[in-house]
Parts: C-alpha cells; sequence; structure tokens
C-alpha cells in the first residue's frame, strides 16, 4: 500500500464502476505506508461495504482464484511481476500504461487492457469493454497473457543469460 501502487486513483476508479456495476467487489492485498489514508478514503466515499483492505497475505493464490479481473493501477512497475502472476492464475488483467512491465506484458490489449495512466474516463472506458467482452475474447486474452508470461521465468532468464556469456 504504497504511493507507487497509486491506490488512491484505484478507489476513485471503484467508487464510479460501482455506480455502473453495483454488484462488484473490491479486494486490496498487502501493506504499506498508505493503509491509513485508504482507510480514510474507504470511509469518505462511502465504500465501506465494497473495498476491504485485507493486509498482507502469504498465500495470495486463493485470491486469485476466487476474483474476475486483476487491476493495477500503479504509477511504474518493473517489471511486474504481479501481473505475471495474475497471467499465470489465468485472470483478466486491467492495467495502467505506466513504464516498463504492464505495456511490455499486455502487448497493445493483446494479452490484456491497457488504460492511460491515471485517466479515470479512459479507466471506465477500458474497464466496460472488457466487463462486456464475450467469452471467447475473455478466454483469447488469457490465453495469449499466459503464454506470454512464460517468458519470464526462471529457465528463460537462465537461458538469456547463457547465450550472452557463450
Amino acid at each position: 500500500l504504497t504511493k507507487q501502487k497509486n491506490f488512491n486513483f484505484l478507489l476513485e476508479d471503484f467508487k464510479k464502476i460501482s455506480e455502473i456495476y453495483p454488484d462488484l467487489t473490491l479486494i486490496i492485498l498487502g501493506e504499506g505506508e498508505q493503509r491509513k489514508n485508504l482507510e480514510k478514503k474507504i470511509r469518505f466515499l462511502n465504500l465501506e461495504s465494497k473495498i476491504f483492505l485485507l493486509g498482507y497475505k502469504k498465500n495470495v493464490y486463493q485470491y486469485y482464484k476466487n476474483c474476475k479481473y486483476f487491476l493495477l493501477t500503479s504509477n511504474y512497475e518493473d517489471p511486474g511481476f504481479v501481473l505475471i502472476e495474475a497471467g499465470i492464475m489465468n485472470k483478466i488483467v486491467i492495467s495502467s500504461d505506466c513504464p516498463n512491465g504492464p505495456i511490455e506484458i499486455i502487448d497493445k490489449n493483446k494479452n490484456g487492457y491497457l488504460y492511460k495512466n491515471n485517466s479515470l474516463e479512459d479507466f471506465i472506458k477500458v474497464f466496460k469493454t472488457a466487463y462486456s467482452e464475450d467469452n471467447q475474447t475473455l478466454f483469447n486474452k488469457k490465453k495469449s497473457l499466459k503464454i506470454k508470461c512464460k517468458e519470464f521465468t526462471i529457465f528463460q532468464h537462465y537461458l538469456k543469460l547463457h547465450k550472452l556469456l557463450n
């Protein structure tokens, strides 16, 4: 829960999204210096029954298993390990186009959905698109993301390093 992750933006986005899709809930995992500010903002936005800050979790897989979307609102990622994790867990990713990881991993919306960083309008537009996609399109994006994530395995890094050294 740091400034890098841009959760203040996410809370405001979710307020708008939940007005359009009232059945959604938002779960945020992790700890950090922004926790008290985020709790305060959740109360201010009157979203205590829709947004849950669950703290640090050693095993995040049960949360991935039960979610439909993985939202990344970061101001920067290097290289985007949470996106790789979400891809391996077969989730639909909606990410900011922040520097480094997301642009490469999402690959021009082929492997998920990118929105302009810190643009509420674009976030809502992209979320609506993802929400309304047919099952085949969503399946193709998840499959493509999973394939892309295989480029970031330890073995792939080993092969690249081995090639450089020989």
